[in-house]
C-alpha cells in the first residue's frame, strides 16, 4: 500500500477530486486552506503573500500508483498559469 500526498494551489481543488475518482483511488481525505512556503513561493492567505493550498491524502494499492502517477503529470500539464500541483508517494505498512 501507498499514501499518495497531493499539494494542490490554484482556484478548482475538484480538478484533484475528479482525477483522483476517475483513476479509482476509491477514497480520498481534503485538508483546505493549508497554508506555507516552498518552490513556488509562499501560500499564507493574507495580501502579502495571497492563496493557500488544498491537502488530498489517499491510500492506494501499489499496483495503481503507475496510473494515479500518470494521471497527476498529466492533470499537472493541463493546469493553468499560476496553478501548482505537487505529489509525494509515501509507503504505508497497514491502514487499519
Amino acid at each position: 500500500m501507498k499514501t499518495l500526498l497531493i499539494l494542490y494551489a490554484g482556484p478548482e481543488p475538484r480538478v484533484v477530486e475528479q482525477m483522483l475518482d476517475a483513476h479509482g483511488a476509491g477514497g480520498w481525505t481534503e485538508l483546505t486552506h493549508a497554508r506555507g512556503a516552498g518552490a513556488s513561493g509562499r501560500h499564507e492567505g493574507t495580501r502579502a503573500w495571497p492563496g493557500d493550498t488544498t491537502v488530498f491524502l489517499s491510500v492506494v494499492p501499489a499496483e495503481q500508483m503507475e496510473s494515479l502517477t500518470a494521471a497527476i503529470v498529466s492533470t499537472r500539464a493541463g493546469l493553468g498559469v499560476g496553478e501548482r500541483l505537487h505529489a509525494a508517494v509515501l509507503p504505508t505498512d497497514a491502514f487499519i
